[in-house]
């Protein structure tokens, strides 16, 4: 028996009898005496430790048996999905014209500036050609849009795509359709005929609430953008099944528009369907001054952020990701033919073939050199307890010597993060009362997240020994903590895990 090296261990916020445990590798989690936590560390009987919870820890993975390897198990598990072939992924790029201006796009760099096509329908019908002849064993598909802007090109996207999803229906095949777009011409009538051709889901971006996002994200002619963009999502939502909704900081001074932009989503009744996320921009990553973040600032804000949505860490990492670079099943294909691993790489980056126009797909060097690459293989990864969570992150970032969220997180960070996340994936499982108006903003989601100052501190402290909720309640008048009595209740579940501990 040995410890799995995927746990983390932290003291509890809380409670410092008490420690939070997370296993990266099951997704499982618990809050344990300070003693059990000792032996998921250690695997010491001597603690003495119970039968009944010892198989608990290694039901939920925190212990292993002594001849496991979960990292090899990890790697042949990551071969299996790199060469799975029931699934086709593949990401269209119709045409690289934008109908917005925004000061920091990439494709600003590319040749597609100033490059005006529109997929043709011999091309449209070369890629169908393609795929109908590699349908063999074929279980799920996956057709993302991509740009420039795919609704600039909206004949095509409905061509095409209309061709693709009766393609699937007729073999049985599952069909998702995904598009990243700015959500400016996301129209009700554009958004009807893309649902019935089986794109539900979207990637939009936001550059902050209105001043900001319209000094950033304009129209070619200078206009605004932002109350039509979050129009089109309040007025279509019906017609959508998710936004993964991206809200580009610049600075630290735009912090509070991202939690601004909650508050208006949650006003608008959309949280459950769009969830924001921080993001920032490459053209912004590697500016140093005192009003940018450094890596490690935005990664804990970023993480922060989303446990605010309650968005848990498998998930935080994998929702910035339809990568193909992984993947032997999935390509890119912009409107010339041209084949592409990366969407960064989209325009006159490193390509990776052409499709021919009898539908075959003729790979380069760079092709093979994305197949063998493998991130489970780098050092750097392999020693990292969250592996099984990011599966070695974006491999653009990468190559472009940009280290990973997890990788740039403090000690103190992760404690922060794994403590908010195990209380909240907890007390959301128990239902406890009270947790859901907390949840929205109030001062306990602060207790969550371990936002607060040393007076509260101190509180906190003091409560650790405080079994009884008459005498919480005493103590948080003595301590001038303003808390209502349900908020207290809460509260005093949180200080004397017991009924949380999993």
């Amino acid at each position: 028996m040995k410890p799995s090296r995927y746990n983390f261990v932290y003291p509890y916020q809380f409670n410092k009898d008490y420690s939070v445990v997370y296993n990266a590798l099951n997704d499982t989690a618990g809050i344990v005496t300070s003693r059990e936590a000792e032996f998921i560390r250690s695997c010491d009987r001597s603690l003495g430790i119970h039968d009944t919870k010892v198989k608990a820890f290694q039901k939920k993975g925190f212990v292993i048996d002594e001849n496991i390897s979960e990292l090899s198990a990890l790697k042949i598990e990551y071969l299996k999905s790199k060469f799975d072939t029931k699934l086709l992924s593949i990401v269209i790029v119709p045409t690289y014209q934008c109908n917005l201006d925004c000061a920091y796009c990439y494709e600003k760099l590319s040749y597609s500036t100033a490059d005006n096509t529109i997929m043709t329908e011999q091309v449209q019908d070369s890629i169908f050609q393609w795929i109908s002849r590699n349908l063999q064993g074929i279980e799920k598909m996956e057709i993302s849009w991509h740009g420039g802007e795919p609704l600039v090109a909206l004949d095509t996207v409905i061509r095409l795509g209309t061709m693709l999803k009766k393609l699937a229906d007729e073999h049985g095949i599952q069909y998702t359709g995904m598009m990243s777009t700015n959500g400016y011409l996301l129209a009700e009538t554009t958004v009807k005929a893309l649902w019935e051709i089986g794109i539900r889901k979207y990637k939009m971006s936001v550059d902050g609430c209105r001043e900001n996002h319209d000094s950033r994200k304009r129209h070619k002619d200078g206009s605004p953008t932002y109350d039509v963009i979050l129009g089109n999502i309040e007025k279509n939502i019906e017609y959508i099944d998710e936004v993964d909704l991206r809200i580009n900081i610049m600075n630290k001074g735009d912090l509070k528009d991202a939690y601004e932009i909650v508050s208006i989503l949650r006003e608008k009744g959309l949280l459950e369907k769009v969830i924001p996320r921080l993001g920032k921009p490459a053209a912004f990553a590697d500016e140093g001054n005192d009003l940018t973040f450094t890596r490690e600032e935005f990664s804990c804000e970023a993480i922060k952020y989303s446990l605010l949505q309650g968005i848990g860490p498998s998930t935080f990492s994998k929702i910035d990701c339809f990568c193909q670079i992984n993947h032997i099943n999935g390509i890119i294909v912009d409107g010339h033919g041209t084949l592409f691993k990366c969407v960064s790489d989209t325009g006159d980056g490193q390509n990776c073939g052409k499709l021919t126009e009898d539908g075959s797909l003729v790979y380069n060097k760079n092709y093979y050199a994305y197949g063998l690459s493998n991130p489970m293989e780098l050092a750097l990864c392999e020693e990292c307890p969250f592996l099984p969570v990011c599966i070695g992150e974006c491999a653009h970032d990468r190559k472009e010597g940009r280290p990973c969220i997890f990788g740039s997180l403090s000690e103190e960070c992760k404690a922060q993060y794994i403590n908010a996340y195990v209380v909240k994936r907890l007390l959301n499982r128990l239902k406890t009362e009270g947790f859901s108006s907390a949840n929205e903003g109030g001062r306990l989601d602060q207790f969550i997240m371990g936002d607060y100052d040393e007076a509260t501190a101190k509180f906190i402290r003091n409560a650790a020994s405080t079994y009884m909720l008459g005498d919480l309640i005493s103590l948080a008048e003595k301590s001038k903590m303003d808390f209502s009595s349900d908020e207290l209740e809460l509260l005093l579940q949180l200080i004397q895990p017991t009924e949380l501990a999993d």
